[in-house]
C-alpha cells in the first residue's frame, strides 16, 4: 500500500506589535497675552510624531465651549489625514518650582482617534472635560504658570493593530527561536505562581490559603524577609514553620499583592474590572495599606498613581492625605499637598469629613502645607 503525502499545510503569524509611547511637550510663553482670546479660540503646538501618527495639543485659554467659559481647557488632537488609531494619553502640567507633573486627566480605556469621515464628523478633538481641567483664576495662582509661562505635557500611547503574515516553517522557528531570547521573567514567575512548582510556605488569610516560594517572597518584601531569617536561625534539627498568617488583609487584596510580588504588574481582573470611582478609590486604599503592610514599595507607588489618576478633590483629599501619611506613600502625600496649597479650595477641604482626623493624625503635615502656600504666595 502506498502513502500519500498531503501538501504542506499552510501558516499564518498573527503580531501583535508593542504600544508606541511618546511626549508631546507645548510651552506657552507670553501666557498672559492670550487671555482674552474668547470661547472656542485655541492656540497649538508644533506636530510630533508618535506612532506613525502625527499629533498636536491644543489650548482653549478661555475654554472651548460656553459650558467651558472660565476654564482652561487642552485636548489631543490627530492631525493624520484619513487616519484611524487607537490610543491612550495623559494630561499633564508641569510645576515649573520643583518640576513635579502631577496627571490631570488620563483615559481609562483606548480612546478611537478618527481622521477618515472628518468631513461628516468635524468633531475630532479629544481631551479633557473642561470641568476637569483647572479654572482660569486658580491656574494663574498656582505654580503651573510662573514667569508668565506654562507647559503642558501629554503623554500618549499608540496601540497598535495586529499584522497576519503568511510564514513558512523556516520563519516560524526563527520567530519561535527569536522570542525565547526575549526577557520572560515576568511570565515565567507568572506561571511559577501559578503551577506552585517548588512552593514551600503557605499563607493563611482569613479563610483561604495561598502557596508561595520563600526565597521570592523574601526577596520582594522586607516583611517577609525578616520573618524567613527568623525561622531560618532555629536551632539544628527544630522543625521549619512552612504556614505563615496574615492578619489585616482580605484574601482578594492579599491575592492581587501576591502577584505583583511575583510579576510586578497587577491580575487583569483588579486592571479592567469596571467599578465606579468610588469603588475603585476603596480597592487602590486597601491594596496600598496591604503594600505598606508587607513592604512592597513598587505596589505603593502603584496604589499612589492610580488614586492621584482617578482625581483629587476638596471632599477627599484630606483623607488620602491621611492615607498617604500613615502608609509612608511619598508621591500621594505631595500631589495631595499640593492641591490643598494650590487649587485655592481650602475652605472646602477643612469642611469635609476628613479635615478632623488629618489634624488630630498628621498635625506635622501642616507644616508642609504651610511651606508651600507660603512659596505660592
Amino acid at each position: 500500500m502506498g502513502i500519500v503525502l498531503g501538501s504542506p499545510t499552510a501558516r499564518t503569524m498573527s503580531r501583535l506589535a508593542p504600544p508606541t509611547r511618546g511626549v508631546l511637550s507645548f510651552e506657552i510663553t507670553g501666557y498672559s497675552q492670550h487671555r482674552g482670546l474668547g470661547v472656542g479660540k485655541f492656540i497649538q503646538s508644533a506636530a510630533v510624531d508618535v506612532g506613525g501618527y502625527r499629533w498636536c495639543i491644543r489650548c482653549y485659554p478661555d475654554g472651548s465651549t460656553t459650558n467651558s467659559k472660565g476654564f482652561v481647557s487642552v485636548y489631543l488632537d490627530l492631525l493624520s489625514k484619513n487616519a484611524k488609531v487607537r490610543a491612550h494619553f495623559e494630561l499633564k502640567l508641569v510645576n515649573q518650582k520643583d518640576g513635579y507633573s502631577p496627571v490631570i486627566w488620563c483615559t481609562n480605556a483606548p480612546v478611537l482617534f478618527n481622521t477618515r469621515d472628518a468631513a461628516r464628523n468635524p468633531t475630532i478633538s479629544w481631551g479633557v472635560p473642561s470641568s476637569k481641567i483647572m479654572e482660569k483664576k486658580d491656574l494663574e495662582a498656582s505654580p503651573y504658570l510662573k514667569d508668565d509661562r506654562l507647559i503642558i505635557e501629554c503623554h500618549v500611547t499608540v496601540l497598535k493593530e495586529p499584522c497576519v503574515v503568511e510564514s513558512s516553517a523556516a520563519t516560524a522557528s526563527t520567530a519561535t527561536a527569536e522570542s525565547a531570547l526575549r526577557p520572560n521573567l515576568s511570565h515565567d514567575f507568572s506561571k511559577l505562581l501559578e503551577t506552585k512548582v517548588g512552593a514551600d510556605v503557605t499563607i493563611k488569610v482569613k479563610d483561604q490559603e495561598f502557596t508561595a516560594h520563600t526565597s521570592v517572597l523574601a526577596a520582594r518584601s522586607s516583611v517577609f524577609r525578616e520573618r524567613f531569617s527568623r525561622e531560618q536561625e532555629e536551632p539544628e534539627g527544630a522543625e521549619r514553620r512552612t504556614v505563615v498568617t496574615a492578619r489585616g488583609v482580605e484574601p482578594p487584596v492579599f491575592e492581587a499583592m501576591l502577584h505583583f510580588i511575583y510579576t510586578d504588574s497587577l491580575p487583569a481582573s483588579i486592571v479592567v474590572a469596571g467599578l465606579d470611582r468610588d469603588e475603585r478609590s476603596h480597592l487602590w486604599e486597601r491594596l496600598l495599606v496591604a503594600a505598606d503592610g508587607f513592604d512592597v514599595k513598587g505596589l505603593k507607588l502603584v496604589c499612589g498613581r492610580a488614586l492621584i489618576r482617578d482625581g483629587l478633590d476638596a471632599d477627599t483629599v484630606a483623607s488620602l492625605l491621611v492615607l498617604a501619611v500613615e502608609n509612608k506613600c511619598d508621591v500621594l502625600k505631595d500631589a495631595c499637598v499640593e492641591f490643598i496649597a494650590c487649587t485655592g479650595r481650602v475652605r472646602d477641604v477643612v469642611a469635609s469629613d476628613g479635615y478632623g482626623r488629618l489634624k488630630e493624625s498628621c498635625p506635622a503635615v501642616f507644616v508642609e502645607l504651610f511651606e508651600k502656600a507660603a512659596t505660592l504666595r
